[in-house]
């Protein structure tokens, strides 16, 4: 069925854009507002004009939201994750790991305000000296944060740009599940 609007211009990533247009997270919105019903769901905010359910309504409506996206037919998601990493040193007895943590702890609460929010891990490993941020989100609050820049990543990746001791820092998103 077509989308009833484009792929926002944020998303210029071909595997956002894929997701963005393949997947009825996207229609999130369509569980809470309002939509063109017909018959009886037309009085109890059914949204057949927007996804063709006819009679089942609003809940039919909410379900298909709430199926997971797939990448293929034995791959699927419901959750998108940004990571953000770096490699720290040994020297200085492991100062700039010391000073990573400080960084996130100064971020750490602003990270958990986004909208859609469901963890924020920290990674560290001794043997390879990563030290790597996961914050997940439900796919349909992912885009919101997108727009946004991931706020506040840009003040936090300048502040690990900026420790003695980090070098390779980077970014990256995926889809993160539980299996």
């Amino acid at each position: 069925q077509a989308l009833a609007s484009p792929v926002p211009t944020a998303f210029k990533d071909p595997w956002r854009a894929w997701w963005l247009s393949s997947s009825p997270l996207r229609r999130a919105s369509a569980c809470g507002g309002s939509t063109k019903g017909s018959g009886a769901d037309a009085g109890a905010g059914g949204s057949a004009g927007a996804w063709g359910v006819g009679t089942l309504g609003s809940l039919a409506v909410c379900a298909a939201v709430a199926r997971r996206a797939a990448i293929t037919d034995k791959v699927s998601f419901d959750n998108i994750a940004r990571e953000w990493r770096c490699k720290w040193s040994a020297d200085n007895d492991k100062a700039s790991l010391d000073a990573a943590q400080e960084a996130l702890d100064s971020v750490l609460a602003e990270v958990k305000k986004v909208d859609g929010v469901q963890s924020v891990q920290r990674v560290v490993c001794g043997g390879c000296l990563d030290f790597k941020v996961v914050v997940k989100l439900p796919a349909d609050k992912f885009g919101s944060w997108e727009e946004a820049k991931f706020e506040p990543e840009e003040s936090f990746l300048k502040k690990l740009k900026g420790i003695d001791g980090i070098s390779t820092v980077e970014t990256q998103t995926y889809t993160l599940e539980e299996v």
